[in-house]
């Protein structure tokens, strides 16, 4: 007797597993956090870093010429190789190599941004079961991927008194023999902070005693405005540690949404020799830039003025003075200077006021009281803090002051 069949209005699939992940960032953006309707105050944004025209980032002239260029000669509107075309990668070898560290064009790998870079460097130097030690606070899209692989992610302590540098002993005792990778971001999102020379060799030299490869993520490169704490990439640092470095258009060229990145993988040693090859592998199973923005890569990278770069930072620095000053008048919270990247860390008093729980209800009570929009610190692995951009014009932070000083006062104790 054949079994009679339930109807499909009778089941369900049952979705795999590794696909019920979340990340934090975009969950709280999409999901959690819904702007108030009909607030009688305009939207205050500091959620997105996102340096746009709107928030006073005009582009070069040569980034929209160089892609009308493109568009126009109607050469680049085909497949192109998975890890990008020689023209693209080796105008970002060109751009990044130095004479005491050459990049080798076959070493580069375009990606769909540096989230797709990073989606690629975890896949290939982690298994399923093994551990990446990964900075708290830092940015979280290592968590819904890490999931998704069936990789562990363990936190090392960051420390916000000392400009966000890294806890070296918290970081060692994370050690094991399933530690396959370190990941670093900095310039840091959300810290706003970059790290110095002198620190960044004590990392190294950590990896270096335990034989861990180190994955940065360098997105926000160049953008300090620190001069004692003028940006390096790690790449650039050792001839030891193995050191694949990621990055992208997207942030100091105020292209976020071109979503063109790239791996720059540095050899030390030949201990990525079959790393490369499975690199170049995995590659082709993930999406790449557009071919026509990788197309007008090179033009970009070889033409825009460094007056674009030295602008950004000015900007930048006056928006952190700006947050800096207008926010450290306001009871209840404390903010970390920002010297760096587009961001700063506000922390806290959760005792200082009176029916606010954590950090994620202060941001939904602010959101719907004063419609202004920040994220909470447990996006990025914190607690009792909230991330700010600072890419935006001085006068919107100092009305975010006023209104966050008003918000604060109502709910002090």
């Amino acid at each position: 007797m054949v079994e009679a069949k339930l109807a499909w209005a009778d089941m369900k699939h049952k979705p795999a597993d590794r696909s019920d992940v979340l990340n934090p960032i975009r969950h709280i953006l999409e999901k959690e956090m819904k702007p108030p309707q009909n607030h009688p105050k305009e939207m205050i944004m500091l959620g997105l870093g996102e340096p746009s025209k709107k928030n006073g980032f005009d582009l070069p002239e040569v980034i929209n010429e160089s892609l009308i260029e493109v568009i126009k000669a109607g050469t680049s509107n085909g497949y192109t190789a998975a890890s990008g075309t020689i023209e693209a990668r080796q105008a970002v070898a060109k751009k990044f190599s130095s004479e005491e560290y050459p990049i080798d064009p076959n070493h580069v790998t375009l990606t769909f941004g540096t989230s797709g870079a990073l989606f690629n460097a975890i896949s290939v130097l982690c298994e399923r079961g093994t551990e990446i030690l990964v900075a708290r606070p830092g940015f979280p899209l290592c968590q819904p991927i890490c999931e998704n692989l069936g990789v562990v992610y363990k936190h090392y302590d960051l420390i916000p008194d000392k400009q966000w540098e890294v806890d070296l002993d918290n970081l060692r005792s994370q050690i094991n023999d399933k530690t396959r990778a370190i990941l670093v971001n900095n310039p840091s999102n959300p810290c706003g902070s970059c790290w110095s020379e002198a620190h960044m060799k004590e990392i190294i030299a950590v990896a270096d005693e335990h034989r861990i490869p180190i994955i940065a993520d360098e997105v926000y490169y160049g953008l300090s405005y620190d001069p004692e704490r003028e940006f390096k990439s790690f790449g650039q640092m050792t001839k030891t540690v193995p050191v694949i470095c990621l990055g992208a258009l997207s942030k100091i060229y105020c292209i976020p949404g071109w979503r063109c990145g790239w791996m720059l993988t540095y050899n030390n040693n030949g201990y990525f020799d079959q790393v490369l090859e499975n690199i170049s592998k995995h590659s082709m199973i993930l999406l790449h830039p557009n071919a026509c923005v990788a197309a007008a890569l090179p033009r970009i990278l070889a033409e825009v003025p460094e007056s674009h770069f030295t602008g950004m930072k000015e900007k930048l620095k006056a928006s952190s003075d700006a947050a800096f000053g207008r926010l450290s008048t306001i009871k209840g919270i404390k903010p970390i200077k920002a010297s760096a990247a587009m961001y700063m860390m506000v922390t806290i008093d959760i005792e200082a006021f009176k029916d606010i729980t954590d950090d994620v209800d202060f941001c939904k009570k602010i959101l719907a009281e004063q419609n202004c929009f920040t994220f909470p610190s447990a996006c990025f692995f914190g607690k009792n803090a909230f991330r700010m951009i600072i890419c935006t014009k001085p006068d919107v932070i100092l009305e975010f002051g006023d209104r966050l000083e008003e918000f604060c006062n109502a709910h002090l104790k």
